[in-house]
């Protein structure tokens, strides 16, 4: 069989190195991996690792609202004295040192780009959760290590311990009231410790209809953590069903602030329990 030789005139292989030109111009040039590390911290406090659940984190292009990478932070909070007691210089790390809690993704870009990185947390205590967001270039190929993009959070995680949510109050009692107060990392806050409860405002009000009937005033009892304070429900309720303790713990700045509310049913005296949850005696 005969061999047949194709020949191009200049003007067509003009046309297609302009078509090929044209395909490559078009066609998406591959991004360069860029790994970014983030960390949701509590203010004045620790990481938010896996003892309050983590920390969501979200990295967003700022110019088309694509999200380009989401997840939870995880690992612990921290080394304590690390973070909180080492003095050291602004450059110097505070965090990465210990292995503390952290998300990492890495993106793939083109070009140089505005993104917002938000942090939503912890994820444990709803009442408690925060966000955080801050606008940061990311240049292709500059990994973003060490501590990370830092995510400060601000709060403080305040829960009632006693009495339970499934108590019925009696109208009458003498209540004997538990909260415990933590940073947003679940560290401890109490007398003479790292995060001293003496430098903060602890304190309950008794709410009926969304107005305050009463307040309640804590102190650091034990075991630790644990505050204590004593309220008894005023005999004129009777007739109203529900009843509502808000404790509300504050930084002396009110940079950190936090709550916990419990509304209880009220019921008559003698179909109540007393604080040791003992049912009462009949009456004689």
């Amino acid at each position: 069989m005969a061999k047949r030789t194709v020949i191009l005139s200049a003007g067509t292989i003009s046309l297609l190195l302009a078509l090929v030109a044209a395909w490559a111009a078009d066609a998406p040039s591959p991004g360069i991996p860029t790994t970014v590390m983030v960390r949701v911290v509590g203010n004045r406090a620790m990481v938010l690792g896996d003892a309050v659940g983590g920390a969501t984190v979200t990295i967003k292009d700022l110019a088309t609202g694509a999200v380009l990478a989401s997840g939870v932070q995880t690992g612990s909070g921290g080394d304590l004295r690390s973070i909180m007691m080492t003095p050291r210089q602004q450059i110097e790390q505070i965090y990465s040192l210990k292995g503390a809690a952290s998300f990492t993704a890495t993106l793939s870009l083109t070009k140089p780009t505005l993104v917002e990185i938000t942090g939503e947390g912890p994820l444990k205590f709803p009442r408690a959760k925060r966000r955080a967001s801050k606008t940061v270039l990311l240049y292709p190929g500059k990994h973003v290590t060490g501590d990370g993009i830092v995510l400060d959070i601000n709060g403080l995680i305040v829960q009632i311990v006693s009495p339970t949510l499934d108590r019925p109050l009696g109208i009458g009692d003498g209540l004997t009231i538990r909260t415990t107060v933590n940073m947003m990392c679940d560290c401890i806050v109490e007398p003479f410790g790292n995060w001293d409860s003496r430098m903060m405002e602890l304190y309950g009000e008794v709410r009926v209809d969304d107005t305050v009937i009463g307040h309640v005033e804590f102190f650091h009892q034990g075991p630790k953590g644990i505050f204590q304070g004593d309220y008894t429900i005023p005999k004129w309720l009777k007739g109203k069903d529900r009843l509502t303790l808000r404790v509300v713990a504050s930084d002396a700045e009110g940079i950190n602030v936090g709550y916990d509310e419990i509304t209880y049913p009220l019921v008559p005296w003698e179909q109540s329990r007393d604080a040791t949850g003992r049912d009462i005696p009949p009456l004689k």
